[in-house]
């Protein structure tokens, strides 16, 4: 795939008014493609073009966008695993697939999965990627679990792309010392991944102080994540997830599952002590290290060292990634 940088644009696919951690790293994306000098826009998906596309979060970023697409073979089509579709309305341009995700590819292509004129066979199934070489395709990961699944596909040439935390967040963070005396025995989660494990142990354990990550702005999650001492996440893991990384930049102990992404050193690079093969038979063996890591937090912290500083070079491999991958597509 080579093409002439001055004659291309570079479309991101992404829903219009989303602000979650996919669109977010969508955007970073085309931050650094315009501050390279590539010619890169927004393509945003919505049914109301009437309405600004662009979420308030991503407003600063300042990024052209469009609802249209030139499909030529001098340009370039990013599209996320959970916008697959777009690959097949367009024929002639160079197309990227960024598997952000893989539990989200899933689960939005099952939501599409069937219809009455699929099913007849009058209209095509485009909801659902046929895994086989295509040189017109190029496919780029997140997380070391998406590369591990598409390479389980024979999926061969793939560009490793992940994301990094916003360096607002960073800047705000990343200098402050954490010791018990600051914290509080709290243990964060969030509701919306692996509640039910969550639930039967608070109701176990109801002498502990649990609090959900919910309702809650941006500067509010990490005041939440400021004060805590540990970080639960017991959910699907679908890419490297954000909340786990802001937690341990926010001086938490975080303990995970070994779902997704969170079965990998290489995504979540915390010590495997504190990822959890779960079973109702070990709750108790659960809550014991949860308050084992309460009463000795100055010294559990510790071991999230590596992690953080791991986390600290993200945005400096980001931009290493993007150029590297770039020059591979640009004459």
């Amino acid at each position: 795939m080579k093409i002439n940088k001055n004659d291309s644009i570079i479309y991101i696919t992404c829903n219009a008014n989303l602000a979650t951690g996919g669109p977010f790293l969508l955007h970073q994306l085309a931050c650094k493609l315009i501050q390279l000098g590539f010619k890169a826009k927004m393509f945003y998906t919505t049914d109301d073009k009437n309405v600004n596309p662009v979420h308030d979060f991503y407003k600063h970023f300042e990024i052209p966008y469009t609802f249209e697409i030139e499909d030529n073979r001098n340009n370039i089509l990013v599209v996320p695993e959970t916008s697959i579709r777009f690959i097949f309305k367009n024929k002639k341009i160079k197309k990227i697939i960024w598997w952000l995700s893989v539990d989200n590819y899933f689960v939005t292509h099952k939501k599409h999965s069937f219809s009455l004129k699929r099913f007849l066979g009058i209209k095509k199934k485009h909801d659902i990627y046929n895994f086989k070489s295509r040189p017109s395709h190029s496919h780029w990961v997140q997380s070391f679990y998406a590369e591990k699944f598409l390479k389980s596909k024979k999926i061969s040439k793939i560009n490793y792309l992940s994301d990094y935390l916003d360096p607002i967040f960073i800047n705000e963070v990343k200098n402050l010392k954490f010791n018990s005396s600051d914290k509080m025995d709290i243990i964060a989660y969030n509701p919306k991944k692996g509640y039910e494990i969550t639930k039967s142990l608070m109701k176990k354990a109801p002498q502990l102080n649990w609090v959900a990550i919910e309702n809650m702005t941006p500067i509010e999650v990490k005041e939440l994540l400021i004060k805590s001492k540990i970080y639960i996440d017991f959910g699907n893991h679908p890419g490297k997830d954000r909340i786990p990384r802001e937690a341990a930049m926010c001086g938490c102990i975080v303990i995970t599952n070994r779902e997704g992404s969170a079965k990998y050193y290489e995504d979540v690079s915390i010590p495997d002590s504190y990822k959890i093969d779960y079973s109702l038979e070990i709750e108790f063996e659960i809550i014991s290290l949860l308050d084992s890591c309460l009463v000795n937090y100055d010294e559990k912290v510790k071991d999230f060292v590596l992690y953080k500083s791991k986390i600290l070079n993200e945005e400096n491999i980001f931009n290493e990634d993007v150029e590297k991958i770039f020059s591979k597509i640009y004459l």
